[in-house]
C-alpha cells in the first residue's frame, strides 16, 4: 500500500468515526454489549490518548496483535477514536 493510499485509508477511518460518533445515543446503547468481553473492556479503559497498541498490550499483558484485533471492533463501533503523532497512534475514548 503506498504513502498516499495509507494516508486516504486513515482519513477514512476518522471520517467513519465522526459519523459514527454522530449516532452517540445507538453506540452508547452498544456500549455496555461491546464491553462485556473482559479485554475489551481493560482496553477500552486504556484509551485515554497516552497509549498505543503496544502500551496497551503490554499494561494488560497480551499480544499486540490480540489488542488489535479488539481496537479494531472498538474502532468500528465508535467507541475509540486515535490520534496519529509521529507515526503512533493515540487511542482515545469517543464518548468522554
Amino acid at each position: 500500500m503506498s504513502g498516499i493510499e495509507l494516508e486516504n485509508r486513515r482519513l477514512l477511518e476518522k471520517i467513519l468515526a465522526v459519523l459514527k460518533i454522530a449516532n452517540n445515543q445507538q453506540i452508547v446503547k452498544e456500549k455496555d454489549r461491546i464491553l462485556r468481553n473482559d479485554t475489551k473492556k481493560q482496553i477500552y479503559l486504556l484509551c485515554d490518548g497516552k497509549n498505543t497498541v503496544s502500551e496497551i498490550a503490554e499494561k494488560i499483558g497480551t499480544s499486540q496483535p490480540n489488542v488489535s484485533q479488539h481496537l479494531s471492533s472498538l474502532l468500528e463501533s465508535g467507541l475509540v477514536l486515535y490520534d496519529e503523532l509521529s507515526g503512533k497512534r493515540f487511542y482515545y475514548k469517543s464518548l468522554e
